[in-house]
């Protein structure tokens, strides 16, 4: 379907996209790029524009009666001006929404667009996106540019490097979406206001390193740049003639003069042709925002981030009041007014409810939610993230004391690194790398707590270390988290393992999780599952079991063995399936799945269930689900993966519940109907063949 908007002088209509193509002879090249974007269509309006940059081979005329016919809108130029100064030129005559940057020597395929100018739509961090583009053997040519320091006859050197060149079309790497610091000039939509902002393309650089000069500089402002693998265009690259090349030694010498220790390389290359990943690379997954919150401010990074950062600071309740009069005294006592502090009640009878309700009446701050009953450790702290409005959330638990200048020493790691999501401190009585072996006070009556945190705060100053899990006792999430993964994971019910549970998808999200070394509070431990009489060692060994079946966990092995990470990223549990729902709330807005992205998460589930691949096929359908509840077709499908998977168990009840509710929506619906009466068909079956077998002799 096309949806070419042509534009008259009064320019009345605004279309989504303005597909700017410079152009230099290759008249051919030119016209199979056109038809092939034409052809292809797009459900995003645009409009055309093409910059003749000299051309002597009949392009000029060609294209001048192609504006006449209204099919584009050509801007003519009497020399050849090169990529930067011709891009910047077709910009100023552009008026959609966002500018797409596209090479003449191209052909787009069927979906190409959508993927592209969603992400802009769905995601207000990110400013430029780039798409995969392949070679006219079907490999890539481009699937982002990775940074990269080189050393060669005494002289270090950075420039852009083609991620997962020459490998095939369909290579897992270049597939899943990704943020990094550079993607290819050749096909590159990007924000107007921020193409401005940055002056457009430099045109000291002549065809080569303007675009890789480009994504840098809206980097420093704080923007995000993002590679989308599902956006597929052929690149019949450097068509251009002999000028293409002409001056590469300048655009480097050039590049470098500006970047050389002011961008941070994502690699070192060192003489063996040997790439060593550096502690500042930038490469990681990326999943779109399904939260957009009314009030957004960007912190931590870059020109846009705010200087003063505000925390929600979110404490689940259940009974033990003793615990909760202590940690809400220390709140008070250490904590800035500026942050805003959430308690969630989870049906407490022991005379919390009734000392939270009056705390909340005289404390400004505090704001008080009696949920009146018990949701559990994940449930409780969802319905907190839901009336939150912090940049950064935190998740406290009521049987702890923080400690003089605590909060500001677990934001700092999350300020100075835009890839850290989670922060925990250290603590007396935790499992794990956040425990102390031992502490210089008294831990039942705290005695010399605050001297003792001083002390150890001095001699641990600015250290963060990464881990891989941080225990959700005090857990402070980047808001940018909680857009893209949403809530704790409430399928482990009153507590344990969606702290583990968060952190494994903050990781798969590309986030990373660092415990704060310099900041100490103190944690009884356990104190609402002793107040409710639960048995801790049963706890954790279900809510384990829940875990290890999410996620694959062999069993068989212990520690770090027992996380095959390459291998859960390969079995497609990819960033944007991890999103759990929070309740509704007046702070954000829920972002819907693009048409595009649930129709690819659908296929890939129907050839998954095809390839009997089952675990893969249900997570990829209760995601579709999680965010299109009403789809039918993916009700019908996961309904037939839960029957296959456990037909007289639970699977075989969820499955009817899904098909009924199908047809409750639309009772014509045969797929539903039908496999309601296959399913109810071979129950009676089953159910004869055993009656059957349990009355033989």
């Amino acid at each position: 379907m096309s949806n070419f908007v042509q534009r008259g002088p009064t320019g009345e209509s605004t279309p989504d996209v303005s597909i700017i193509i410079p152009v230099f002879n290759k008249f051919a090249l030119t016209q199979a790029c056109l038809e092939s974007i034409r052809r292809e269509g797009a459900t995003a309006s645009y409009e055309i524009v093409v910059v003749d940059n000299g051309s002597s081979d009949g392009s000029r005329e060609w294209l001048a009666g192609e504006d006449a016919a209204g099919r584009l809108r050509a801007v003519i130029s009497p020399e050849n001006l090169g990529f930067a100064r011709g891009c910047n030129l077709g910009a100023s005559q552009a008026r959609g929404r966002y500018l797409l940057f596209l090479n003449n020597d191209m052909e787009v395929t069927g979906g190409w667009l959508e993927p592209l100018v969603t992400t802009l739509d769905n995601d207000p961090d990110a400013a430029i996106v780039g798409a995969r583009l392949l070679f006219a053997d079907d490999t890539i040519q481009h699937a982002g540019v990775a940074l990269v320091r080189t050393t060669h006859d005494g002289w270090t050197q950075i420039g852009g490097m083609h991620l997962c060149y020459r490998k095939p079309a369909d290579h897992q790497g270049a597939r899943n979406a990704q943020v990094l610091q550079v993607v290819t000039g050749a096909c590159l939509l990007i924000r107007p206001e921020v193409f401005a902002a940055v002056g457009g393309f430099d045109d000291r650089y002549w065809n080569g390193n303007e675009d890789v000069d480009l994504c840098l500089k809206v980097r420093e402002l704080g923007w995000s740049v993002v590679y989308r693998g599902e956006s597929v265009v052929y690149h019949f690259e450097s068509q251009s003639g002999p000028e293409r090349f002409s001056q590469v030694e300048h655009n480097i010498r050039l590049f470098n003069e500006i970047w050389s220790g002011r961008a941070q390389p994502d690699f070192n290359e060192d003489l063996d042709g040997r790439f060593t990943a550096t502690p500042h690379n930038h490469i990681r997954p990326y999943a779109s925002p399904r939260l957009l919150y009314h009030d957004r401010r960007q912190v931590g990074h870059g020109a846009r981030s705010v200087a003063d950062p505000r925390v929600s600071i979110i404490v689940v309740t259940y009974n033990a009041l003793e615990h909760t009069q202590r940690c809400v005294d220390s709140l008070l006592r250490h904590t800035d007014p500026r942050h805003e502090l959430i308690f969630v009640d989870n049906g407490s009878t022991d005379g919390t409810v009734p000392w939270l309700e009056e705390f909340g009446r005289r404390e400004p701050r505090a704001q008080v939610i009696i949920n009146g009953a018990n949701l559990g450790f994940a449930g409780g702290n969802n319905v907190g993230l839901a009336a939150a409005a912090g940049d950064f959330m935190l998740l406290l638990n009521s049987d702890t004391v923080v400690t003089p200048g605590w909060l500001d020493r677990l934001l700092r790691p999350a300020l100075e690194d835009e890839r850290v999501g989670l922060v925990g401190p250290v603590t007396n009585n935790i499992t794990g790398v956040q425990r102390l072996a031992e502490v210089g006070y008294d831990v039942r009556t705290l005695e010399g707590l605050d001297a003792f945190a001083a002390d150890h705060a001095r001699r641990f100053e600015g250290r963060a270390d990464q881990a891989m899990w941080i225990v959700g006792f005090c857990l402070l999430i980047r808001r940018e988290v909680v857009e893209r993964l949403g809530g704790l994971d409430e399928i482990f019910g009153q507590g344990n393992y969606e702290d583990t549970d968060y952190c494994l998808r903050t990781f798969m999200s590309g986030y990373r999780c660092v415990v704060a070394r310099d900041c100490f509070i103190h944690h009884v431990g356990s104190a609402s599952f002793d107040a409710a009489g639960v048995d801790y060692a049963a706890q954790i060994a279900g809510k384990y079991e829940i875990f290890r079946r999410k996620w694959n966990v062999d069993d068989t092995k212990t520690g770090a063995d027992q996380f095959n990470l390459a291998g859960i990223i390969s079995s497609g549990i990819i960033a944007p399936l991890q999103f759990c729902p929070l309740p509704p709330s007046s702070h954000y807005a829920l972002t819907p799945l693009p048409e595009w992205e649930a129709q690819a998460w659908l296929e890939r589930a129907e050839a998954a269930f095809a390839n009997s691949a089952m675990g893969e096929a249900e997570l990829l359908l209760r995601a579709v689900l999680g965010l299109r509840p009403d789809w039918s077709r993916a009700a019908n499908d996961l309904a037939c993966v839960l029957w296959q998977r456990d037909p007289r168990g639970e699977g075989g009840r969820e499955a009817a519940r899904l098909l009924e509710g199908v047809l409750a929506r639309d009772p014509g619906d045969e797929d539903a109907r039908w496999n309601l009466a296959e399913m109810a068909g071979r129950h009676r079956t089953a159910v004869k063949e055993a009656a059957a077998l349990a009355t033989q002799p």
